[in-house]
């Protein structure tokens, strides 16, 4: 077998296992949760027995995982009673898995593998198999033995061992000691015998009052179902099932969703018309009643389709686990988008649609109300439609939000960041803002980022924590743009004619066409225009003016249709205009010269 298969192989069961292994682990302050785990049948009061052999989901996803690991596992490892894995006796390691493999497999009636069981057992064993099988027994209630723990033939020899206590001291054993109330009756011991190993003799003769002992302990589980347990759940669902059924279960499934997706298109359709005509009343609704409706449709084909496909108990259980988590996301989701509703009434009411705090404020609630409706729908699935310990559960999770505290800081500190934005109304959505340098429109305020877009196009992520120190400017919060004109002309020009651009750019500025259309105050902000001074190589005559938002000067940029880039449109007019009667006037714009002299060997000026 290849590596990269066996990699690939390994990597699919540890997945499998991993997932299983860290539901146990959040479970293991309550065993009652481990086993609804392993069963999804309810626990005897007295004993905690459950009452059916019944697959959880979570083992058959481990058998899952073994099953497609011996899709990759060559014939020649996977060991069988006539060709097992230990067959030796050279050290304590050897003797003892040579024992317990042979052992599981006579326990489980086959016959052939005891001769190797019983090589292991003293000369002169009374009563051989007897005191095997009490052996095994007892190996059925310690841990399962780790061949890794046990010495083999390099430590022996180089430690020089000729006895090895596997129980009670070459195991952690305190665990039996506490649930037999004493201690047990007897050890396990291998002894060293000319080139090979073998139990004591006192373990042998004591192994059936050392089982007597150790009875308070249930056994383990001796066969291992891995990958088989996962064939014997799926494959009768393919053999039992007819395929007219297949067929109909397909049919059933892909109706119900071509029904959600034409209610889907018409509703959405239903409320663009309605939107379009001003209706802000039936559309929520419309939009509220659509996703639960579609997945209940999907749900409801889906049902239908799949009644008439045999299932072993453990997936028939969990399909209607399946079918009755997707009834309670429809139901959630119908509360939360009705809860919705009722602020978007609310704000209606009390504050109106031409607020923009109000609309910010209450997008964050709803927000807000589909996290914590999300947390109470997965422990409300976990409790009821699982049966797994929530408390439990939590508790698990909290070892690991323990350690990951530290890494959130950076989130915490963003929705920090988010409260500051919604008490201080830096900006709102759809403001013009300046930070760090660009220039965008925002676009969403979440309770992590602030979205904006450039006028580049892209659209920039920025945390809501570096609005908390660092300096923002709004510009969709201004009410005029003050525009500061140079105009240079050239430094030939005479002093009427400085006099007459000055003129020039005063008309234009208090020209009807560039008020009307700047809506200036020439009152409260007239233009203003001055000769300046004496540049490098021009006379500047510098010109203020104001372009207005409003006629009043009270609105901000946000509440009105302008903007930068009709202030553009504006300068353009205005630019424009000044070209036309600086050329009729004969007067031109300065540009930068540079003179060249050249001269010869002489000193007399050639060119200049």
């Amino acid at each position: 077998m290849s590596t990269s298969a066996k990699s690939y192989a390994m990597t699919s069961q540890q997945l499998f296992r991993a997932l299983a292994a860290f539901v146990l682990l959040a479970c293991v302050s309550d065993s009652a949760c481990a086993q609804s785990l392993l069963s999804s049948g309810d626990s005897h009061p007295d004993g905690g027995r459950p009452k059916s052999t019944q697959v959880g989901f979570f083992e058959l996803m481990e058998s899952g995982g073994d099953a497609m690991l011996d899709l990759f596992q060559p014939e020649h490892q996977k060991f069988t009673a006539e060709s097992p894995e230990y067959d030796s006796q050279a050290s304590p390691r050897d003797a003892l898995m040579t024992f317990v493999e042979a052992m599981n497999h006579v326990a489980q009636g086959r016959r052939e593998p005891l001769d190797r069981a019983l090589g292991v057992l003293p000369a002169g064993t009374n009563n051989p198999e007897q005191v095997a099988t009490d052996l095994l027994h007892v190996f059925d209630r310690l841990p399962e033995i780790s061949p890794g723990t046990i010495p083999g033939e390099k430590m022996v020899a180089d430690q020089k061992i000729t006895r090895f206590e596997l129980f009670p001291r070459g195991i952690a054993s305190d665990w039996a000691y506490k649930a037999i109330g004493s201690a047990p009756q007897g050890s396990i011991v291998l002894v060293e015998n000319g080139d090979q190993w073998n139990f004591s003799e006192k373990t042998a003769s004591g192994a059936a009052d050392l089982l007597d002992s150790l009875k308070a302990i249930p056994p383990r589980k001796r066969i291992e179902r891995k990958g088989d347990l996962f064939l014997s759940v799926v494959e009768p669902t393919y053999r039992k099932t007819s395929a007219v059924d297949w067929l109909l279960a397909i049919v059933w499934t892909v109706a119900g969703i071509a029904v959600a997706w034409l209610v889907y298109k018409g509703v959405t359709k239903l409320i663009a018309k309605r939107e379009s005509d001003g209706d802000n009343f039936i559309t929520p609704i419309l939009s509220s009643l659509m996703i639960p409706a579609v997945i209940l449709l999907i749900v409801l084909g889906a049902a239908i389709g799949s009644a008439k496909i045999y299932m072993h108990p453990a997936l028939s259980a969990f399909r209607w686990n399946l079918i009755e988590a997707a009834m309670v996301l429809a139901g959630v989701y119908l509360i939360v988008s009705l809860i919705e509703l009722l602020c978007l009434g609310v704000r209606r009411t009390f504050y109106g649609d031409d607020d923009p705090y109000a609309k910010m404020m209450s997008l964050v609630v709803r927000r807000g109300l589909r996290v914590f409706a999300t947390v109470v729908l997965l422990l409300f699935v976990f409790q009821n439609v699982f049966k797994w310990n929530v408390t439990a559960l939590i508790g698990g999770f909290s070892i690991i939000a323990l350690a990951l505290s530290l890494a959130a800081q950076d989130a915490v500190k963003n929705l920090f960041g988010a409260l500051t934005i919604f008490a201080s109304r830096p900006f709102i959505k759809g403001d013009w803002i300046k930070f760090a340098g660009e220039i965008g429109q925002v676009e969403d305020v979440s309770l992590q980022v602030t979205r904006v877009r450039l006028l580049s196009g892209e659209v920039l992520s920025v945390p809501n924590m570096k609005f908390i120190d660092d300096t923002v400017e709004n510009m969709s919060m201004r009410k005029y743009l003050r525009r500061i004109m140079d105009v240079q002309i050239t430094y030939d020009t005479p002093a009427h004619k400085v006099n007459e651009a000055i003129d020039i750019l005063n008309d234009i500025l208090n020209s009807d066409p560039i008020v009307s259309d700047g809506q200036a105050d020439l009152d409260a902000h007239p233009p203003q225009v001055w000769f300046e001074e004496f540049g490098s190589h021009y006379l500047n005559i510098r010109a203020d003016y104001w372009y207005m938002m409003d006629e009043d000067s009270t609105s901000p940029q946000r509440d009105t249709e302008r903007g930068w880039f009709s202030y553009l449109d504006h300068a353009t007019i205005v630019n424009t205009m000044l070209l036309e009667r600086f050329n009729d006037a004969g007067i031109d714009f300065a540009f930068p010269t540079q003179s060249i002299r050249l001269s010869n060997e002489m000193g007399e000026a050639l060119v200049s």
